[in-house]
């Protein structure tokens, strides 16, 4: 602030010289009863303003008595963004009182608002903390401003640059003991100006500024200043005070009209409204609570201008990711990862309850015992032959043979005989080595292919072949191509079919399925090929409507060494004869471990982690959202287990527990690349 001396009203004597001390340089401004000088302190060589009631009429009884006030006001406050006094005396010339004060060079709050129109709450905040601060700090003195107004604060810079705010003008001030915290005195009847009558005369403050209460006669208090504040507060933000016009209006604003929101965002005009409140009591307690409040909405404010610009683009980067996520679900492998998927097939059997076997299965089982002491199996054709004849004249429902049988065994009378008879509810293991030679169809070559026919000879016989990739049988097959590409049945397949000749096993979509080993299998009905004469001698009726399979249980077959999953824990190894045993009992019980279809879990794979992708991008703080996240997928793992006991569905586990992981790591380290939403806070 500059000025250029002017002694037109100045100061007594030709010396320009005051109380002795000082000699006042420049005039820098003037109000109703003060002039304001640019002062230099004779002693100190100290620049000061000094602030002087004019000689003559400012020099009534109030005046001075306001001055005094002043005087003692700011002399008991030591504060950043107070200004500071160190004089006060009386002029011996003319008896005039003087206020000296620290020399400030800024520009008053009034004139900036009225140079820029609204502030942005970003740029009025640190000023309405140094107010804030400075009222504050009188209230805790016991001093109340009464004039809180733009005029009196004014705007400098420190050395260093930064902005420092200091309150001026505490003419009006009251330095009496404060009544309690917010309350005022109750005016009464006789107390009570109408606004409608209401002038300035014999009103403390300024009309623009004054507190309700205040007009309504009520002794001022400490929500009368911060009243004030919430006005100076409105008219930085809004560009305009609440209330204009003709001073009646202003004041009958006060007392009973609402001020326009105008272009405040919601949170700002709450946190003003609050100081603007009518009833006293209803006001924030301090003005720092005041500035806290606007600080909080200032930050709501950044929330809302972040959300508006971030969020839609990355909802759109998470849409893009589940997008990504849909194409690797489609690459995945559909068991996913097969290792895995294993392992956990394995657990789920560990973990269910036995299931009894099928009773209508029957198994002849070639031991050791049967054969010691007799011709090698390859020699047996005609006993074989006549013995399974009896079996189905005791009323067996099907037969199958789980032996690779010999070439010579088409020239055995016997056995040619048990085909021809039986070839409907007969079945015969073939196998595909290797080399893609199939074994064993020969068996039942020359007249008796002719007398059965290439096509009836042909599906007499089921392939035996087994898929164990890691040494443990899980799976077996309905059905195998062929060298032409036609479908053939599996031994277990054709063995069911014979007990059951509805099932559509050689038309199943699926070629393969996980066998049921939750069976108890030691619970087969078994008896040795040794005893099996005696059995058909004493009980015929064992075999009555049974399936029977025969087939080896002994040391050195090939077929004595398959390993399976079992309840037990671990794996157990079984005959070749017991696993097919598994498989029939399996097929004919209507694959009860089945696997849903992979799309729709796939799909609500990919829709829930889109949604988490885009939380975790969003959200402030994504903990919470990822922890919500790992629980739902240990869950989904919990509750494949007992949904596995009841219903025996083997729902997929790797592929969507992968797609989740891949999503949460890539929404993880995209996030890093993005600002993070601002912080609200509460203090």
């Amino acid at each position: 602030m500059t000025a250029t001396p002017d002694f037109s009203a100045g100061p007594p004597g030709p010396s320009r010289i005051l109380d002795g001390k000082y000699r006042l340089d420049a005039r820098l401004g003037e109000g109703s009863a003060g002039v304001v000088y640019r002062a230099t302190h004779l002693g100190l060589k100290k620049v000061f303003a000094l602030k002087l009631l004019k000689p003559g009429p400012a020099l009534d009884p109030f005046s001075v008595s306001r001055f005094q006030q002043e005087a003692e006001a700011l002399g008991r406050l030591r504060h950043p963004h107070i200004v500071d006094v160190t004089d006060f005396g009386i002029d011996p010339g003319v008896g005039a009182p003087y206020l000296v004060m620290e020399m400030l060079d800024g520009v008053p709050l009034a004139e900036l608002c009225a140079e820029t129109g609204p502030l942005s709450l970003r740029c009025a905040l640190p000023i309405l903390d140094g107010i804030a601060q400075a009222v504050d700090a009188a209230h805790e003195q016991g001093i109340l401003h009464r004039d809180l107004k733009p005029a009196n604060v004014l705007l400098c810079r420190t050395e260093r640059g930064d902005l420092a705010v200091k309150v001026l003008d505490f003419g009006l001030a009251d330095v009496s003991a404060l009544p309690a915290l917010g309350a005022a005195e109750k005016e009464t009847p006789s107390s009570v100006i109408a606004p409608e009558a209401a002038g300035t005369e014999g009103l403390l403050g300024t009309p623009l500024y004054v507190a309700p209460e205040v007009i309504r006669g009520a002794r001022a208090c400490r929500a009368s200043d911060l009243y004030s504040f919430g006005v100076i507060a409105y008219e930085m933000l809004a560009g305009k005070p609440p209330f204009q016009g003709p001073t009646r209006d202003v004041l009958a604003g006060h007392v009973r009209g609402t001020p326009p929101a105008g272009a405040l965002s919601p949170p700002v005009w709450k946190a003003v409204r609050a100081a603007l409140a009518k009833d006293p009591e209803r006001r924030p307690a301090t003005a720092g609570e005041i500035v806290r409040r606007l600080r909080i909405a200032a930050q709501e404010e950044d929330r809302t201008r972040w959300r508006r610009a971030e969020l839609p683009r990355r909802a759109l980067l998470a849409a893009g990711l589940a997008a990504c996520a849909a194409v690797a679900a489609l690459l995945l492998p559909p068991a996913g990862l097969p290792a895995v998927e294993r392992w956990l097939y394995d657990l789920r059997i560990r973990a269910s309850p036995a299931r009894s076997p099928d009773p209508r299965i029957l198994l002849v089982a070639f031991d050791e015992a049967s054969l010691a002491g007799g011709p090698p199996l390859a020699d047996r054709a005609d006993e074989i032959g006549r013995t399974l004849n009896l079996v189905f004249a005791a009323g067996a429902r099907g037969v199958a043979v789980d032996f690779q049988l010999p070439d010579s065994w088409s020239a055995s009378p016997g056995f040619s005989d048990l085909v021809l008879r039986h070839s409907d509810a007969l079945t015969l293991a073939a196998f595909s080595n290797p080399q893609g030679e199939v074994v064993g169809i020969r068996s039942i070559a020359g007249l008796t292919t002719v007398a059965l026919g290439p096509r009836r000879a042909a599906e007499i016989f089921g392939f035996v072949n087994l898929d164990d990739a890691d040494g443990t049988v899980r799976r077996g097959r309905l059905w195998f191509r062929d060298s032409s590409g036609n479908r053939q049945p599996s031994w277990a397949a054709r063995a069911m079919h014979s007990l059951q000749p509805d099932l559509a096993g050689q038309n199943a979509t699926s070629q393969s399925f996980w066998i049921d080993t939750r069976i108890d299998w030691p619970r087969y009905a078994r008896i040795s090929w040794r005893q099996l004469p005696a059995a058909l001698d004493r009980n015929p009726g064992l075999f009555r409507n049974r399936l029977v399979l025969v087939g080896g249980d002994f040391k050195g077959s090939d077929d004595d060494n398959r390993r399976i999953p079992h309840r037990s824990g671990g794996n157990r190894t079984v005959s070749g004869l017991t696993l097919q045993a598994l498989m029939v009992d399996t097929i004919g019980a209507g694959l009860p471990i089945r696997e849903p279809g992979r799309m729709p879990f796939l799909a609500a794979t990919i829709l829930g982690i889109g949604f988490a992708m885009a939380g975790i991008l969003c959200a402030r703080r994504p903990g919470p959202i990822v922890a919500g996240l790992v629980a739902g997928a240990i869950a989904y793992l919990a509750l494949s287990f007992p949904v596995f006991q009841r219903t025996g569905l083997m729902l997929p586990v790797t592929a969507p527990l992968l797609l989740v992981l891949l999503g949460l790591l890539a929404a993880l380290l995209l996030r890093r690349n993005f600002p993070p939403p601002p912080e609200v806070s509460l203090s």
